[in-house]
């Protein structure tokens, strides 16, 4: 196997993982301070459901994991690809 190869399934858990839990403690933040409630409702016009109350924040959770997965899977799918045709 080519070591230089970036494994598609592993970035795409890892940003999982991070754009989810971002989105949600973001959408808590709002919720307890007020901070970033501007943010929260431009993020809302992408993510159906995500507001600054605590069900808002875990939808945000779901939104974010279910496209940090999938944009990550196909960036990283078209890198390997595009590498491998620059070598």
């Amino acid at each position: 196997m080519d070591n230089s190869k970036v494994k598609p399934l592993a970035a795409a858990l890892a940003v999982w993982i991070y754009f989810g839990v971002w989105l949600f403690l973001i959408g808590l933040l709002a919720r307890l301070t007020g901070y970033c409630k501007i943010f929260v409702a431009f993020m809302s016009t992408f993510y159906i459901g995500y507001n600054y109350t605590f069900w808002g924040a875990f939808m945000g959770l779901i939104w974010g994991a279910l496209d940090g997965f999938v944009g990550t899977y196909i960036v990283v799918r078209l890198y390997n690809l595009i590498s491998k045709k620059l070598k």
